[in-house]
């Protein structure tokens, strides 16, 4: 068989010390049940640096706030040195440098004010951005949010300290970003007057009626891959992040945005017509008002005169995307961690205790509680391992002290994913590249020239064990023209793995697990 006519397979593995590896969504989520060695923030990023605020062409300087409580308990470093790479893009510097590379946009006497931060850490010299609005209303004629700010052309020491024309800030894959915001859904150009409609929203005091004073605007690249879900989700988080550890100017000595204070009167605007998702939810993670669609602030009886517009960074800007080609020595990542806790905590996802230590020495097959559980992600349709169930009868037959469970995770709504995988010591499934969408993504099988990382780098940053093997693509089922285009593609064909090969890379999986936590078994 040649490289051709292969894929690669792997296996994740979990000890009670290490975070749960499952699905690729799923594994930004799993935080470790145990202690970890993690350390408070270091004096190198203490979050006390003077940062630039740029208003016309005067530079401005500006301590950053106190970091909130919430915050700082949840960006903790682990104190293992990384390499550059992984240190700008998944430590809390990487917050750090969107902080310090922010700019005024509006021109001198604007009733509006319009602030951007930006990142040069994204591939090939790109520029990643993400704005905050203050002064916006709502204009139902237009169906845009308006701001009265005439955009100021940055000078050559605004551009060279890292900021970017607003006209240079981009756009990203199925129209989304900030620039496709900017263009279609936010007038900043005709300098509307705000109108004075203090009366009307005097009117409406309950939760419904009264405007959020936040408006979080988003467009999705979709609403069903998981993979992307999360990165737009995780995003928005980082953007949210930034704000409240930045100064506001303009905020009385206080943060652009106040977690405990704003969260509550913060609501996403959703801009595309995409259904809901299975992730919809999460986007209340943040903000804390129900979600709405631009349709349904036209019907608003109150909309904003006086709010402030964040348009957050884009998914396709999320450092994770940068991980997937080369292999990476990246052994920790902070802001995954954070989103990883947040995560689980929204959809009340705990920790269980670990099971006391065993005292046994000897094998005993049928200690249930003392079993390896191994989650095989089961695919329905496309990508399926041919014979599973004969593998996985042979499997037990050969590895003792395993408990194995086929789970169809696609019929599972996303938070009982969070549980199955809190109790699973090895997941082993069928793997899709990034773009799939498919719901068991953390599955480990892909064209051998594709030449994919990105899972590979994602266990090393989660500190998990990565097992991998090649299995051979053969044609999807069915007949016609369809078939045939099936049968062309990765994406759709199952895959065949010989017997003996499949026990080999269970058994090294699962046997790396012999002498760790709860477990003290011999390997023969």
């Amino acid at each position: 068989m040649t490289p051709t006519q292969r894929s690669e397979a792997g296996i994740h593995t979990t000890s009670p010390f290490l975070p749960s590896f499952f699905q690729v969504e799923a594994s930004l989520l799993t935080c470790s049940p145990g202690p970890s060695p993690l350390v408070t923030l270091s004096s190198d990023v203490s979050w006390n640096p003077y940062i630039y605020l740029l208003s016309s062409a005067l530079a401005v300087p500006v301590h950053d706030v106190s970091m909130h409580t919430w915050l700082a308990a949840d960006y903790h470093e682990s104190g293992q040195s990384q390499p550059g790479f992984c240190a700008d893009r998944f430590s809390s510097k990487y917050l750090q440098d969107l902080r310090d590379h922010a700019g005024s946009y509006c021109s001198p006497g604007s009733r509006s004010n319009l602030t951007c931060f930006h990142s040069r850490k994204a591939s090939g010299g790109l520029v990643d951005s993400f704005c905050i609005g203050r002064g916006a209303s709502f204009d139902v004629g237009t169906s845009k949010f308006a701001l009265q700010c005439p955009v100021r052309t940055l000078n050559a020491n605004e551009t060279a300290s890292g900021l970017v024309q607003f006209d240079q800030i981009r756009g990203y894959w199925y129209d989304t970003g900030p620039s496709q915001i900017f263009n279609n859904f936010v007038d900043i150009k005709a300098g509307l007057a705000t109108p004075d409609r203090t009366e009307d929203q005097g009117k409406n005091t309950n939760d419904k009626a009264t405007p959020p004073r936040f408006y979080l605007l988003l467009k999705r690249e979709g609403e069903t891959n998981p993979w992307h879900c999360l990165m737009e989700i995780w995003s928005a988080g980082m953007t949210l992040d930034v704000l409240s550890m930045t100064r506001d100017p303009l905020g009385n000595d206080g943060p652009f945005f106040r977690p405990k204070e704003d969260a509550p009167d913060t609501q996403v605007v959703i801009l595309d017509d995409r259904q809901d998702g299975p992730y919809f939810d999460l986007w209340t993670l943040f903000a804390k008002r129900k979600p709405v669609r631009l349709k349904e602030l036209l019907a608003a009886p109150a909309p904003s005169t006086n709010a402030s517009i964040i348009v957050p960074l884009a998914g396709g800007s999320n450092p994770l995307w940068q991980n997937d080609w080369a292999v990476r020595r990246c052994t920790a990542a902070t802001t995954l961690n954070a989103f990883s806790r947040r995560v689980l905590d929204f959809y009340g996802v705990t920790d269980d205790p670990p099971a006391p230590p065993t005292n046994k020495t000897t094998d005993d097959d049928n200690d249930n509680n003392n079993a390896i559980v191994v989650t095989f992600i089961d695919r329905t349709s496309t990508r399926r391992l041919q014979d599973q169930d004969r593998l996985f009868a042979a499997l037990r037959e050969r590895v003792p002290h395993v408990s194995v469970r086929l789970v169809d995770f696609a019929a599972l709504p996303f938070a009982e994913q969070l549980r199955v995988a809190r109790t699973t010591d090895v997941l082993v499934g069928v793997h899709g590249a990034g773009l799939t969408h498919a719901m068991s993504r953390a599955g480990v099988i892909q064209p051998a020239d594709l030449r994919h990382n990105g899972f590979r780098n994602l266990a090393a940053m989660r500190g998990l064990g990565f097992f991998r093997v090649h299995a051979a693509n053969t044609g999807a089922g069915g007949g016609g023209a369809a078939a045939v285009r099936r049968r062309g593609s990765w994406q759709w064909n199952d895959v065949r793995l010989e017997e003996e090969r499949f026990l080999e890379v269970m058994s090294a999986a699962i046997k790396s697990l012999y002498a760790r936590g709860r477990w003290n078994y011999d390997v023969n």
